[in-house]
């Protein structure tokens, strides 16, 4: 029986980390994040500036998403193979356009890419949304 709620947990999963946001509150802003910025500039801007905030991976699987701990444990140990950061540094006080995000209509973020192509500001569902999802799908697989 467990199983099979984890798998449907893990099914959810990519969806759940779109309400990331809405769970998060203020922490993530919009899950933007600066995907040219280096990890130093990353833990600079977390915390010396008012603008930044982060946030461990761990907080967005268990807090965000509402894993489990021994399923985010699993998903955090996978996540360097995978491409995915143990943190993120995401906007707090960005510029605000339509809906309350940058770019929030802009058919060239889903169209051309913008939201996932490693320059800029980025989206962090758009980026990881997917490799997340199969993480947590592969740990909820019976051993």
């Amino acid at each position: 029986m467990r199983l099979r709620h984890l798998g449907r947990l893990g099914a959810a999963a990519a969806s759940s980390l779109a309400l990331m946001v809405a769970a998060a509150g203020v922490a993530s802003a919009h899950e933007c994040f600066n995907a040219s910025r280096s990890d130093q500039g990353n833990a600079s801007a977390g915390a010396h500036s008012a603008a930044w905030e982060t946030v461990s991976l761990d907080t967005v699987l268990t807090q965000f998403i509402g894993l489990p701990s021994d399923l985010a444990a699993c998903v955090e140990a996978k996540a360097p193979a995978a491409g995915v950061p143990s943190s993120f540094t995401f906007g707090m006080k960005q510029a605000v356009g339509q809906g309350g995000v940058i770019a929030e209509r802009n058919p060239n973020m889903e169209a051309k890419g913008l939201g996932s192509d490693g320059k800029g500001i980025d989206h962090a569902e758009d980026a990881y949304g997917e490799a997340i999802g199969m993480l947590i799908e592969e740990c909820s697989a019976p051993a």
